[in-house]
């Protein structure tokens, strides 16, 4: 946790009191590879910040399951439209590799946000993050040829191919396993 408040603090210039009010109320948590942190159908009570390992969010179709979003180390993880509307989550988050995570409920967010600016501020950032990147994803997605999204991929996330199972990246693409594999080939040769 130390890292995660030490990235608070330079980020946000929280006050030694806000970050204590921060730490008092985070708790630590761990999931094992595969293991479910929010099932679609259920409303999302917490958010985390993910401290070691990966996951990834997706959704369920009649025939699979569609690939939208990964979470590394340093990355906030929750369904925000879940956690803000307290409604039922459309999405399903899982680990992918073991994972040790800081948990903040609703609750405790709400009220830190309301008692202290920059815990505020760094609530308000994270939002407008998450819709700038949900953004850019649908517009890959509907604009941008697959493979011109793989060599993106590839710049922009290079860690993503290292450490993420080859399934889950070409359905975060939209594209078969086998058509990732004539990529790699073709571009990593």
């Amino acid at each position: 946790m130390n890292q995660l408040i030490f990235n608070i603090e330079r980020t946000f210039k929280a006050s030694e009191k806000e970050l204590s009010a921060l730490g008092k109320v985070m708790k630590e948590e761990h999931l094992q590879r595969n293991e479910i942190f929010l099932k679609s159908g259920k409303i999302c009570t917490k958010l985390a910040f993910i401290s070691q390992g990966s996951m990834r969010l997706f959704y369920d179709s009649p025939d699979k399951e569609v690939c939208n979003d990964f979470f590394f180390e340093n990355s906030m993880v929750g369904s925000l439209a879940s956690f803000l509307s307290q409604t039922p989550s459309l999405v399903n988050i899982a680990a992918i590799e073991n994972c040790k995570y800081y948990v903040l409920n609703r609750d405790d967010v709400m009220e830190l946000v309301s008692k202290y600016d920059s815990l505020k501020k760094m609530a308000d950032i994270i939002v407008q993050e998450q819709l700038l990147r949900a953004e850019k994803r649908e517009a890959a997605l509907l604009s941008v040829n697959p493979e011109e999204r793989f060599k993106n991929l590839m710049e922009e996330h290079p860690k993503i191919f290292k450490r993420i199972p080859l399934r889950y990246v070409a359905s975060y693409l939209g594209i078969t396993p086998e058509t990732l594999s004539r990529y790699r080939t073709k571009f990593l040769v």
